[in-house]
């Protein structure tokens, strides 16, 4: 066999895979192309990968994109013809979605026919485009009460969870095409014998024997979670106010998606979910001090926790605390002499606001950190070295379905989002310098119980 023809597809099922996806992505990226288009882009990009076996097979599989779904219904498949899934399904607004979804599982109740539209588009999609193993567009079973989102809605609900997140906004965002990825770092971890791994420069005379170093890498894995959500309207708002249940839907969609990734990051067990800070190896606790009282944060905490975060993660640390820290906070005072000073009271005292830093950096109170005198009570952390991944490209968004059951006495319908993501610390251990104490980008404070 010739070389060129060893890296070719020579199966169907990869045949079929390749131009699913490359089909998928294209009308994802651009909602609706001309089939003719379409057609030309994937034999342009496939016809020097395609074995001579599979011409036959390559032909008829691009003529199946003539089944996708277009934009006029009346108009026969051909060259002129759009092609694709429209990113809103046709409908102007979600909340106008919404209520279809509601009425497709009422007894006597029509939805509209901009639903039926959408869903039969849906399924010759589906069709057309799903093999064995393909990552493409799913849709429930309508008897289930699953149906697809259309793309640009299931989108801006999940995009309200991070950009309005305390953390999630702050964190290395990894897009994930696939179920699991490797992110690399670079074994830095101790300065005790060796640089970057296991790299070291020697001072040597002349002609004296050179030792050889190189450095060394390890990888992160993240491996694609499922949260779910379930938010309920009253059937009253979804009968008779479609507009308002719109920023209903998407408030409390985006404030829950918020409250769980938030929490994941900072106390998430890596079980079936992300890895959090406050369970990572990475994570520097800081001691108390010696006959520190309980439930007490002093000074000393403060300054020596900032000793601990590694130099040149300090540009992007934050504060992260618990609210009810705030009156240890606000207290301190640093001894002077046989006295003391406050170190956070404002320079016109308590008639000003209070501060919103510590150490010139800012301070979260959420309730994520651990009550006041437990450990993770108050944390210094740089975000930006957390990996959350999210899935994207075929199969990401959210998955959107509803029932009518789970609180059928109340007069109230749920609706269920589900999405894909997961995240853990980037750096898998503390990092032990030649001469001082360990650090990280992951500081927190032993606790004083």
């Amino acid at each position: 066999m010739a070389d060129e023809d060893k890296n070719k597809i020579d199966t169907v099922e990869k045949l079929s895979f390749l131009i699913s996806d490359m089909v998928d992505k294209k009308m994802k990226e651009d909602e609706f192309v001309k089939l003719g288009t379409l057609k030309e882009l994937v034999r342009d990009e496939m016809k020097d990968v395609v074995s001579d076996e599979l011409k036959d097979a390559f032909e008829e599989q691009i003529k199946k994109l003539e089944l996708l779904p277009g934009q006029n219904k009346d108009i026969k498949a051909g060259d002129d013809e759009l092609k694709g899934l429209s990113k809103t399904g046709n409908y102007g607004f979600f909340a106008e979605y919404a209520k279809d979804v509601y009425l497709a599982g009422m007894s006597g109740a029509e939805p509209s026919a901009k639903f039926d539209v959408w869903q039969g588009n849906v399924k010759a999609y589906n069709k057309v485009l799903k093999t064995a193993g393909t990552p493409s567009l799913e849709v429930g079973d309508p008897g289930q009460g699953g149906y697809l989102v259309p793309e640009e809605f299931s989108a801006s609900l999940l995009e309200r969870g991070f950009t309005n997140s305390n953390f999630a906004s702050r964190c290395t965002t990894v897009p994930m095409q696939t179920n699991s990825i490797g992110m690399p770092f670079q074994e830095d971890f101790t300065h005790t014998s060796y640089l970057h791994g296991a790299m070291m420069a020697y001072w040597k005379s002349e002609l004296a024997l050179k030792v050889a170093t190189k450095p060394k890498f390890g990888k992160i894995t993240l491996t694609l979670q499922k949260l779910i959500l379930l938010v309920y309207s009253s059937d009253e708002l979804l009968e008779d106010s479609v507009v308002s249940m719109e920023p209903l839907l998407k408030k409390k969609a985006g404030d829950v998606f918020q409250w769980k990734i938030d929490e994941s990051i900072i106390r998430g067990s890596g079980a079936g979910q992300p890895l959090g800070i406050l369970g990572c190896p990475a994570l520097v606790t800081q001691g108390k001090e010696t006959g520190q009282v309980a439930d007490t944060i002093v000074y000393n905490n403060i300054i020596k926790m900032w000793s601990r975060m590694h130099p040149r993660n300090l540009a992007n640390a934050v504060w992260v605390a618990n609210s009810n820290t705030f009156p240890q906070i606000a207290t301190m005072t640093i001894v002077v002499g046989t006295g003391g000073a406050p170190v956070y009271l404002p320079a016109n005292g308590a008639s000003g606001a209070p501060f919103g830093t510590l150490m010139g950096k800012p301070i979260i109170f959420t309730e994520h950190a651990t009550t006041l005198g437990s450990l993770g009570d108050i944390m210094l952390v740089d975000f930006s070295e957390y990996l959350l991944g999210r899935k994207r490209g075929a199969g990401g968004g959210i998955q959107y379905a509803k029932s009518i059951h789970v609180q059928f006495l109340y007069d109230q319908t749920a609706f269920r989002f589900v999405t894909r993501l997961d995240g853990e610390p980037w750096w898998p251990a503390v990092f032990t310098p030649f001469r001082g104490d360990t650090q990280s980008p992951y500081v927190t404070l032993q606790a004083r119980d």
